[in-house]
């Protein structure tokens, strides 16, 4: 019998976790498989969930959760998901798919409206474009078509317990914001020679809860940008992390000048750059 671990990190979200630790109890598993489910609670006021083993932690970040639940799991498997989404009964069974029959280590779900609905059509993927290189090939596919990845969204993926200990789990010192974690632990399985599918029948329904989480501990959208030089860094040449500070920084002057007219706007703007500016110099 294998057994599959599902980690769930939460903060201040309790009427999110409740419904789906409600699905998880209703999953149509692989044969010969069973389910364990780990609670990771960094909210302010604890509260202990029915249906899984819960524990709680005085940090923040969701990479610590994340390590703390591996830590404590019996699974072969482990599953990561958000707190604030809902799945269908075959999610697990479709997201672990590619682990236990087409010999991958990790695999990662689609993140899909509350509706269901992909973010992206199949034409869409391949046509993406943005200044920055490590958002670009490490966005999660999000389309109705399955194929091999380099991307695994840490809300909605599965990868075996013994390929997770050997690259070292996900990167705390992308904590406490999280921001890009998924995208450093996806280059570092792809970079350590594991092999990573996206099975887009694995649908995650993303509410995209506007509180709890890491939404009050920082700005994700500045320290993604900050972390992904920090990940241009790590697996990429100087020049290239170089190259993408300049782009980076370019984007958050150019932000200064499109608010001219509007002197508040402009000012907040220019803080914001030469806090990026300060940030990237750090890494």
């Amino acid at each position: 019998m294998k057994l599959i671990s599902v980690i769930i990190p939460t903060r201040n979200r309790n009427k999110y976790i409740i419904d789906l630790l409600d699905d998880l109890q209703n999953q149509v598993l692989p044969s010969n498989c069973k389910l364990e489910i780990i609670v990771v609670d960094q909210s302010d006021k604890p509260t202990v969930y029915n249906h899984c083993r819960y524990y709680h932690l005085s940090t923040t970040g969701p990479c610590q959760s994340r390590n703390y639940g591996v830590r404590k799991s019996k699974g072969e498997i482990l599953i990561f998901l958000d707190d604030d989404a809902r799945v269908e009964s075959d999610f697990i069974k479709e997201l672990v798919q590619p682990i236990l029959e087409s010999n991958y280590d990790a695999s990662a779900g689609a993140n899909c409206d509350v509706e269901g609905n992909y973010p992206l059509g199949e034409e869409q993927f391949f046509k993406m474009k943005s200044f920055n290189f490590i958002q670009t090939i490490t966005a999660n596919p999000n389309s109705p078509k399955s194929r091999p990845t380099i991307a695994i969204p840490g809300c909605c993926c599965a990868v075996t317990k013994k390929v997770f200990n050997e690259v070292g789990g996900f990167d705390e010192s992308f904590d406490p914001t999280g921001a890009g974690e998924d995208r450093d632990f996806a280059l570092n399985l792809f970079t350590s020679g594991y092999k990573m599918y996206y099975n887009h029948k694995a649908r995650l329904f993303h509410i995209g809860a506007s509180s709890g989480g890491s939404r009050d501990v920082g700005s994700r959208s500045f320290n993604l940008q900050v972390n992904t030089h920090k990940i241009a860094k790590k697996y990429f040449s100087d020049v290239q992390a170089d190259a993408l500070k300049y782009l980076i920084l370019r984007e958050y002057k150019s932000k200064i000048f499109k608010k001219i007219l509007k002197p508040k706007l402009s000012i907040y703007h220019y803080k914001k750059y030469l806090s990026m500016k300060k940030e990237l110099n750090q890494n």
